[in-house]
């Protein structure tokens, strides 16, 4: 059976004794809008790079039955020593003996989507399936119509988290291949400060394949920090859509870094709905072996005076692959937009490969946009001179090669996080 009709399957099971409320009317939708646009081939503009064939055929499982001992694994992550709430899912379920909550105001909520539909169902119904369009979407379609658990993060009015989240999906495939939709729902109101950490890791010899779908609402006057960790090493699939739907004078720092799995897409959307929003949208992806990377972002500029900055950088060795695509959207209601967008990218093998493209639509007349892309070597006059002075070649293309990812790692806010990234960083080269 491949995937889509596994998943015809398992809705049909899921439709026969589901409350019809909103909630069901909101997935049923989504797996009409799938059985309608089907999964995403080479066909489709947007994917004409990345296949998905290995996982539309593979033969995967939606289980939250785990083997492994996951408090030892959490234990050795290289994460923990950061001080934060803590949310854990194990192959897409909540495990809550895991969860760490150090929060101390009783307003903000830190839950599971599932306990949240419970205790906060108005907010949930106001916000879910509200900004991730299933239009034309299959994966995010797929993902609504039938999503395992997922964060539920709610920040009041005035309100600021104390510590960061971070949300750890790990994938235990060590019995079967995993299949997992992990939805997350993030809203942060009226001049308040949310900073939430996806964590991505993964053990297991079997293949796995996680559909991720964000949505973030910033509302007026608020501010977010966003970091992406992708580090689930071995036959791992990974697919996020993230939608951020900000109102006006709202500030939002997203980072996303990709260091391990065989094969990742990154889907990054921003819709500035307001005056004055400020998107940062930074990038880092490092790959090796047969590895497959494809960073997707929109940036919607709908309303004046807003800033977005984009900067995407790779490192790519033996036979791996990148693409990056990424659209800025200018409106003809925003004018005195400033958008920025850069892909730099440095293959240091013959075999490696990358696929750009940066875009811009713009539809207003009073705007200051600019996009670029490279491609290269390293250079050698600064690999020259530092051999010049003692230092071995190995140690030479380390240091210009941190150099070269240090402005990307340095965009993250938290310190310690910076710090273990940048070992995580030096390991990978």
């Amino acid at each position: 059976m491949n995937l889509l009709d596994q998943i015809k399957s398992d809705f049909s099971a899921y439709a026969a004794q589901a409350e019809k409320d909103s909630f069901f009317e909101t997935r049923n939708n989504a797996f009409l809008e799938l059985e309608k646009c089907g999964l995403p081939t080479l066909k489709n503009e947007e994917w004409k790079y990345t296949s998905i064939r290995k996982i539309s055929e593979g033969n995967f499982t939606q289980s939250c039955v785990s083997e492994l001992d996951a408090k030892s694994l959490l234990e050795a992550g290289i994460l923990n020593t950061i001080a934060c709430n803590k949310l854990v899912f194990v192959n897409g379920c909540l495990f809550p003996e895991l969860s760490v909550f150090l929060e101390e105001d009783a307003d903000i909520v830190i839950s599971s989507i599932a306990n949240a539909r419970k205790g906060n169902a108005a907010i949930i119904t106001q916000h879910f399936g509200k900004y991730a369009a299933v239009e034309g979407q299959g994966m995010v379609a797929m993902n609504t119509a039938l999503m395992s658990d997922g964060a539920f993060v709610y920040v009041p009015k005035g309100k600021k988290m104390k510590y960061p989240l971070m949300l750890t999906n790990i994938t235990d495939a060590t019995q079967h291949g995993i299949f997992q939709q992990p939805r997350n729902l993030i809203v942060i109101e009226e001049s308040a400060h949310g900073s939430i950490i996806e964590n991505y890791i993964a053990i297991g010899e079997h293949a796995s394949f996680t559909n991720v779908v964000n949505e973030i609402f910033v509302d007026n006057n608020a501010s977010l920090e966003h970091y992406k960790v992708q580090r689930a090493k071995g036959e791992t699939y990974h697919n996020n859509f993230t939608q951020v739907f900000q109102n006006g004078n709202t500030n939002i720092n997203q980072v996303t870094l990709s260091l391990d799995g065989q094969w990742i897409r990154n889907n990054l959307h921003f819709y500035m709905n307001g005056q004055n929003c400020n998107s940062l949208l930074y990038g880092l992806y490092i790959t090796d072996g047969s590895q497959f990377v494809d960073n997707h972002s929109r940036v919607d500029h709908a309303m004046p005076n807003g800033y977005s900055d984009e900067k995407y950088k790779g490192i790519l060795r033996d036979n791996s692959t990148a693409v990056f695509n990424g659209k800025i959207m200018v409106h003809v209601d925003a004018q005195k937009t400033n958008a920025y967008q850069r892909n730099m990218n440095i293959l240091l093998s013959n075999d490696a490969t990358v696929n750009t493209k940066p875009q811009l639509e713009i539809f207003a007349d009073d705007v200051k946009c600019t996009h670029g892309a490279t491609i290269g070597q390293l250079d050698e006059e600064p690999m020259f001179y530092l051999r010049s002075r003692g230092i071995s070649e190995l140690e030479a293309r380390k240091l210009l090669l941190n150099a070269y990812a240090a402005d990307i790692a340095e965009k993250i806010k938290i310190p310690e996080l910076v710090q273990i990234l940048e070992e995580e960083i030096e390991r990978k080269l």
